[in-house]
């Protein structure tokens, strides 16, 4: 029986967006607190599988929350070359693995360096929580979440980066996980969207599964305006202080 090396002491939310201070990466510190408590509240049944792990922001986040929670194990999976973001020919995964090992988690990090239907293809585990943030385009992003999908738990919960704003992320979101209904409990963080997996509900989750949409595309509206500046809003925002 193997045992998981634990952190000198359980990572906090706030003592994250300190390490992370000088880590690379987009995600920001309030969806970083979505991540901590949707991995803190995973299932350690199953594995929690990261899509795009870059220099390992979200991957902090993750491990961290699984720690301070139900001890999930994290599972990153990257192949660390190409895309248009790195150098031809650099990899980042010494990158990754030294963030991971200056915040004291990656014991309970295991690095996967291939592709997302690569990884898929061998994967035989269950899923508790799949966090998908790797390329961008609709096709990329579906082709993420068709691969993993066979392997999440019923009660899983999924989360993409960048919708909203980014068209291929937020059209998933909409075809696959809103449009299908096979999920609910949708919350929202800056640009992540996260939804758990349903089967029929009664006519209550029903009701607060439309209810939760609602919030959604509210807050999406107001996102974009914030994000296109639109009449300023962007600027008054700022100046008020953003929440």
């Amino acid at each position: 029986m193997t045992t998981t090396k634990l952190p000198r002491t359980t990572l906090r939310p706030a003592d994250v967006e300190r390490l992370l201070a000088g880590v690379d990466g987009w995600l920001d510190p309030h969806e970083g607190r979505l991540l901590y408590r949707l991995a803190g509240a995973a299932d350690p049944q199953g594995a929690i599988v990261e899509i795009g792990s870059w220099h390992g922001r979200s991957t902090i986040w993750l491990a961290a929350g699984a720690l301070a929670g139900r001890q999930a194990r994290v599972v990153a999976v990257d192949p660390h070359v190409g895309t248009s973001l790195r150098r031809a020919g650099a990899s980042t995964e010494a990158a990754l693995r030294e963030n991971l090992a200056h915040a004291g988690v990656e014991d309970h990090v295991e690095v996967v360096v291939a592709s997302s239907e690569e990884a898929a293809a061998g994967w035989s585990r269950p899923v508790s929580l799949l966090w998908i943030d790797g390329d961008h385009a609709f096709e990329s992003a579906a082709r993420d979440l068709e691969v993993w999908e066979p392997h999440l738990r019923d009660d899983a919960v999924v989360a993409f980066h960048d919708t909203f704003v980014c068209a291929g992320p937020e059209q998933v979101v909409r075809d696959r996980l809103i449009r299908t209904r096979r999920y609910t409990a949708f919350q929202h963080a800056d640009t992540t969207t996260a939804a758990r997996r349903c089967g029929r509900l009664p006519l209550s989750g029903r009701l607060a599964r439309r209810a939760g949409l609602v919030r959604r595309s509210l807050y999406g509206v107001r996102l974009r305006a914030y994000d296109a500046n639109t009449l300023g809003y962007a600027r008054l925002r700022d100046a008020l202080g953003r929440g």
